[in-house]
């Protein structure tokens, strides 16, 4: 095997995993780290310290000979970390390498994506193997290992519940117990623990992650950190190509479930003293501090509207002409997206002041841009303890399941704006939200049925109904309530 490649998000213990195996290994070893953007005069005199070379070797060829004669003796690893960081010339370099590995010398390469090292090429050819998040990832019985080794207690459902709540990822599991050990505590409540001690930490970790991406992508993965969901497969896809924490589980793309509550935890360094509060689920509002921000025209929160049900809550100022004057002359569109831009900043700086405007609404360049980080929507908190209670309901704990269900029954006020006329460009997420909804109602008639109260789960059923009349499992359910419920 020519190449063996880590592939997986950043804090998935790539680097650590790789500098054990290099250690305990009974072949020779080399290892380097490429710095970001690390062009070949670099790389080579990197190669070159890690090989105790004499001299630097001019090309990839005088490296293959210098590999070659490191060999002679003992197999060699040749390790590479970080390598999906380098420059594109460097990246050729390291696709040459593979082509031409002599005798006796395996490659390791880890990255954050496949991409880069054009991992499905050398899989397919056969000449290389790919570890992913996946595989590193630690399961049940790694994280129970970790708790004895470091003496502290646990049950199966406390190591149930961090696998679940971790997704197996090694910064998350090992920052848990960590932190559990450190304060004397038992696995129970270690990674709420953790959130709370080190949430500043962690947040910091994530972001200074995403310095290297888009706007575009660095507001979707904003968008992930603030609970709200991200409902377009190619956008999860085309972050999931530069490793930044969402994970294919075999199912699909979804992101890190610790990704999506590292906001929950206040952090300093970022002013969340005064978010933007959006209410978006019946009557569309939005205030800061208490204050209700007073729109110029309609079409300007209409704009806000859009951006926010938009993947990362950004746009682009040609999208936003098309969509808002159609058939108008381009020039006067994008005039008009311009003075809409600018009577939003005016509506937001009545209620925070000129120069907080930019904490919540930025249009620079081509992008017109809402800051999720300075945002709380009702959407967002709706759909997070929704997910949270599906999490519940699949481990079979319809208690925990229904107590996030009813604290988004209580958040769902009514349609997704439902004040406003029909728009295309909401419908499908308005129809998203109502089966959510209906989700919600079905699974807390079932919690309400299976702990005795009747009354509850009829009507949980009943409002169920009046959003999908055609389903048949609530016609079913509804003949259950008849029934007698089962003991509480």
């Amino acid at each position: 095997m020519a190449v063996r490649m880590l592939v997986a998000p950043a804090g998935m213990g790539k680097t650590t995993l790789l500098l054990q195996y290099l250690e305990n290994s009974d072949r020779n070893g080399a290892y380097v780290s490429i710095e970001p953007a690390m062009r070949p005069a670099k790389f080579f005199a990197a190669a070159a310290a890690a090989l105790n070379l004499r001299k630097v070797p001019a090309n990839d060829i005088d490296l293959l000979v210098a590999l070659r004669q490191a060999a002679t003796d003992r197999p060699l690893d040749f390790a590479v970390d970080d390598a999906g960081d380098a420059a594109a010339d460097t990246l050729d370099i390291l696709a040459r390498l593979v082509e031409n590995a002599p005798e006796g010398v395996s490659l390791i390469y880890t990255a954050r994506s496949r991409e880069p090292l054009q991992a499905s090429r050398w899989v397919s050819r056969g000449t290389g193997a790919i570890c992913d998040a996946r595989r590193l990832a630690f399961d049940r019985n790694d994280i129970g290992f970790f708790a004895d080794q470091v003496g502290i207690t646990y049950s199966h459902a406390d190591v149930a519940r961090l696998h679940e709540e971790s997704d197996g990822w090694a910064i998350v599991v090992s920052g848990a117990i960590r932190a559990a050990v450190e304060d004397e505590r038992s696995l129970h409540d270690a990674y709420e623990h953790w959130r709370n001690a080190y949430g500043e930490v962690f947040l910091d970790f994530v972001t200074g992650e995403t310095e290297r991406a888009s706007d575009q992508d660095r507001a979707l993965v904003m968008s992930l950190v603030n609970g709200i969901g991200v409902n377009d497969p190619e956008a999860l896809r085309r972050l999931e190509a530069q490793g930044l924490f969402v994970i294919n589980d075999g199912s699909g793309v979804r992101p890190l479930r610790a990704v999506q509550q590292a906001r929950a935890v206040p952090t300093k360094g970022i002013d969340t003293s005064i978010p933007m509060v959006v209410r978006m689920l019946g009557r569309f509002s939005v205030t800061v501090a208490g204050r209700n921000v007073e729109w110029v025209r309609r079409r300007d929160q209409q704009i806000v509207k859009y951006l926010l049900l938009r993947p990362g809550a950004t746009a682009t100022r040609q999208e936003l002409a098309a969509l808002f004057w159609p058939g108008a002359n381009r020039q006067l569109a994008m005039q008009s997206v311009r003075t809409a831009c600018s009577n939003i900043r005016k509506a937001l700086a009545g209620a925070v002041g000129y120069a907080r405007v930019e904490r919540y609404f930025r249009a620079a360049d081509n992008a017109v841009v809402v800051d999720l980080s300075n945002v709380v929507t009702d959407v967002g908190r709706f759909t997070a303890h929704a997910m949270a209670g599906d999490s519940g309901y699949d481990r079979g704990d319809l208690a925990d399941a229904a107590t996030h269900y009813e604290a988004a029954e209580k958040i769902y006020a009514g349609r997704l704006l439902e004040d406003d006329a029909p728009e295309k460009w909401f419908a499908a997420q308005a129809a998203a939200l109502d089966d959510r909804f209906a989700v919600v109602l079905e699974r807390l008639a079932e919690a309400a049925y299976e702990s005795g109260d009747i009354k509850h789960a009829a009507e949980y059923a009943y409002r169920a109904k009046l959003i999908h009349p055609d389903q048949p499992h609530l016609a079913r359910l509804l003949t259950q309530m008849k029934e007698p419920p089962r003991p509480a």
